[in-house]
């Protein structure tokens, strides 16, 4: 077998040297030969060092696996691989604008380091947050009509892309098209990330948050500024007097009990508590600090509580938006059309309004499928037809569902023995509605409640083995008493336990469910 050559450089490129391989030499071996070669490279711990291959302008690479072999790469001679240091530093913003700068291991996917970033924040169900892209110009922009506004995308698309009725919808209904998520199957060296860059930590999946409470501060906080942002910016639409609400909880949280001689008309500024559509309505101040009264008695972290049950009860709540074009019936033409998911269905909404039109259970989609342009849901036996649709965000789309699918499975996974909430006796009652339509599953809890006394004095069935024969049926006589003559004998015999009350009847205790 023929040696290979490479061109092993240490991290900066301060020193390169050639090495000769075998090209069945794992990456793990790979290392000590060259720690053995370099003396440079004896410093810390061998398990924090690794091989890199880099692109041309060294802003992108990958990370070579220890348990690969450099075979495995397609390498060639006179290839170049560092040998540097795994561990970086990442710098997460949140979204109440606190930045936190983490130790990380740069060969990892973003997934297993979304378990090291959420572990040190304080956040346990890691599983349902992702990191976006922020474009840095936009960050200290705040104009309406500005098209990279925080938490879009870092790439600008082409007037061939999107035509300007789209782009017009997608800033006033604040879809998640924009939405740059960083790649949870990719490390982030091959996603371009280095360590000047700040990524926004962010609620993706909204799966177990109506169980965030007092209880959990950390998370309590990230979920209030996320759905006071969506609540502000229009992602959910609210009603005048919803509006008039929230903004009195916020006030609350921003600035403490209401205080009849300092919060007056002209203490707001009212685009920092209320939607745009409801800033210049009359009068709306005073409705504000009426709602402001009411929560007098409440701290901060019971008004974030309050402020986050009362936005669950939205029905846009929860849900993750995308502008889409559908075909109209009976006419060869696309319009446009709003498509959600959330945790538990895939929802077609009206692109104006955001109410909802059409519900799809998540159990009813039996396949889906993506292209560049196209997304194409199977309903399988629930639906007559597929449901198809032009976007370039299916593969966006794809990842959320089969996101949302994976969490149920995990949280399946962990009940399947003890129930909803580790009850042993949890049962599973199924109904089948109807072969078009869907399969109910719920759970019941057996509960004891009184005991039920019956006889079980039936008349038997006899059945031999030469065929049925007729049989009598009588009666078990009672006890009949005799008398003993003779010696007898006295001894202690203590009380049994159990006393059948009669000979006659056999008798069961039942329990009533």
């Amino acid at each position: 077998m023929s040696t290979l050559s490479l061109r092993i450089q240490l991290e900066g490129g301060r020193v390169t040297k050639t090495i000769q391989f075998q090209p069945n030499t794992t990456v793990f071996d790979a290392c000590k030969i060259i720690r053995d070669k370099f003396a440079e490279a004896v410093q810390g711990q061998p398990s924090e060092y690794g091989l890199f291959i880099s692109d041309e302008q060294n802003q992108q690479g990958v990370w070579l696996e220890a348990g690969r072999t450099l075979g495995y790469y397609i390498l060639h001679n006179q290839d170049t691989l560092e040998y540097r240091r795994k561990l970086r530093t990442l710098r997460v913003r949140m979204l109440d604008g606190a930045v936190k700068t983490i130790l990380v291991d740069d060969s990892l996917p973003v997934s297993q380091l979304m378990v090291v970033i959420c572990t040190k924040i304080g956040i346990t169900n890691h599983e349902e947050y992702g990191l976006v892209r922020e474009d840095n110009e936009a960050q200290n922009e705040n104009l309406p009509d500005n098209k990279f506004a925080t938490l879009t995308l870092k790439r600008k698309f082409t007037e061939k892309d999107r035509d300007a009725k789209m782009e017009s919808l997608r800033k006033k209904l604040k879809t998640d098209d924009e939405m740059n998520w960083v790649d949870v199957g990719r490390t982030l060296r091959e996603q371009g990330i280095d360590e000047s860059e700040t990524v926004l930590l962010r609620r993706r999946f909204f799966f177990s948050d109506q169980n965030i409470d007092s209880r959990d501060p950390v998370q309590l906080n990230l979920l209030y500024v996320q759905a006071r942002d969506a609540i502000l910016d229009g992602t959910h639409p609210v009603t005048h007097d919803k509006a008039c609400e929230f903004a009195g909880i916020q006030v609350h949280i921003q600035f403490g009990p209401y205080n009849e001689a300092k919060h007056k008309p002209g203490f707001l500024d009212l685009k920092d508590f209320l939607p745009q559509s409801y800033v210049r309505v009359k009068s709306i101040e005073k409705k504000i600090f009426a709602e402001h009264k009411k929560h007098y008695e409440l701290t901060e972290i019971d008004a974030k509580v309050l402020y986050t049950k009362t936005a669950r009860e939205l029905p846009t709540y929860g849900v993750t938006f995308f502008l889409v074009k559908e075909k109209m019936n009976g006419k060869n033409k696309l319009v446009p059309r709003l498509l959600g998911v959330t945790k538990d269905s895939v929802l077609r909404l009206d692109e104006r309004t955001k109410e909802i039109l059409v519900s799809w259970p998540l159990t009813t989609v039996r396949r889906w499928g993506a292209s560049p342009n196209t997304f194409t849901l199977d309903f399988g036996d629930y639906a007559n037809q597929y449901y198809s649709v032009q976007t370039t965000e299916a593969e966006q789309i794809v990842q959320l569902i089969a996101g949302y699918i994976d969490i149920i499975l995990k949280k399946k996974q962990t009940k399947d023995h003890f129930g909803i909430e580790g009850d042993e006796g949890s049962t599973m009652v199924e109904e089948s509605v109807a072969p078009s339509k869907a399969t109910f599953l719920q759970h019941e809890t057996n509960r004891v409640e009184k005991l039920n006394l019956e006889s079980l004095a039936h008349p038997g069935i006899m059945r031999p083995y030469d065929g049925e024969r007729t049989f009598t049926q009588n009666e078990v006589q009672t006890v009949q008493y005799g008398a003993f003559v003779g010696q007898v004998n006295h001894a202690h015999q203590p009380p049994t336990r159990t006393v059948m009350p009669s000979f006659t009847k056999l008798r069961k205790f039942a329990l009533v469910l």
